[in-house]
């Protein structure tokens, strides 16, 4: 993460797949999963109290389907303007991003060599 980013990974990919709307827990895991092609998963152990912890700082709420007995999270006013912010520094450091991701591809060469790298982003 760019230095001063001050928002944790999980914040940022949760922010991103609040782009698509409303979710349930089971739905946002879907999404987390599908945004990072299945390389990180988000548990249910994770998603609940990540989910409670965004609640309590008024960035999004809750609301239960009485027809489905699910529970609906959505950004907040407040979470809104959180995810449109985070969006444009997103953007605004794309270049320092690559420069990380540039550096972790470059330790994973040296430590795994060339072929292993070669392998990894045919992954992509």
């Amino acid at each position: 993460m760019p230095k001063g980013f001050g928002v944790a990974p999980y914040e940022i990919m949760f922010f991103l797949v609040m782009r698509d709307g409303p979710a349930y827990g089971y739905e946002l895991a879907a999404r987390f999963n599908k945004m990072t092609r299945g390389h990180i998963r988000m548990s249910y152990g994770t998603i609940y109290p990540f989910l409670r912890r965004m609640e309590r700082r008024g960035v999004i709420r809750s609301r239960k389907d009485e027809s489905s007995g699910r529970v609906y999270y959505e950004l907040t006013r407040q979470g809104k303007e959180a995810q449109e912010k985070l969006s444009k520094r997103i953007k605004e450091s794309q270049k320092a991003w690559e420069e990380k991701l540039l550096g972790i591809w470059a330790i994973h060469e040296e430590v795994f060599g060339r072929k292993a790298l070669t392998k990894l982003l045919k992954r992509t």
